[in-house]
């Protein structure tokens, strides 16, 4: 029946009246990348498996938002770096050179895949022929440092995030300068570091 224009379905329930009404319509293409803009502008889009669907016009406003709310979750939880609490800190004084300063926090110290990162500032550049090693120090092992890493300052800031040789208590943490092809042992010339606790 037809009542000022308005069709009315079945038992004349209003829900499927509206239903019944509205045209169907598929999302554009590009959907998910406009809202992924919209929310940050930044972030990777992931492009998703196409499903085949049927969406009405009013339902589209309400899906619109639940996929809003699953990308802000997913960039949120994407900002903790993963690597849990930290098990100690260490603040790193210039030896060679005193301006050099910074810190180092470890995680993960009790099992293997452990991780060290080092942020440092006004770092030199290392001498001619010459490059830096990290070195870290774990207690009850007889005062042996192990190498980390190594690396060549492209700035006077560095940020590294490398991985511990092991589980374990740590002590100290060490940037060594170290000879281009030189032996596998510590210099004994130290540019910077520190105690952990």
């Amino acid at each position: 029946m037809t009542t000022h224009g308005t069709h009315y379905y079945g038992d004349g329930d209003p829900l499927e009246s509206i239903e019944h009404s509205l045209p169907r319509v598929t999302p554009p293409a590009d959907l998910f990348d406009r809202i992924l803009a919209e929310i940050r502008p930044e972030a990777k889009v992931v492009p998703l498996p196409s499903r085949s669907r049927r969406w009405a016009a009013v339902p589209v406003v309400g899906a619109l938002a639940a996929v809003a709310a699953v990308i802000v979750v997913a960039v949120v939880a994407t900002r903790g770096g993963g690597l849990g609490p930290a098990d100690a800190r260490a603040a790193i004084s210039g030896k060679s050179d005193p301006a050099v300063k910074g810190q180092a926090v470890i995680y993960g110290t009790g099992a293997a895949g452990g991780t060290v990162r080092i942020s440092l500032v006004d770092v030199p550049p290392a001498p001619s022929g010459h490059h830096y090693v990290i070195w870290v120090l774990r207690k009850n092992t007889g005062g042996a440092m192990e190498s980390v890493g190594s690396f060549s300052p492209a700035s006077k800031t560095v940020d590294l995030e490398l991985p511990l040789p092991g589980p374990g208590t740590y002590a100290a943490v060490d940037i060594s300068v170290e000879e281009d092809g030189g032996p596998a042992a510590h210099s004994d010339t130290s540019l910077a570091g520190g105690v952990f606790s």
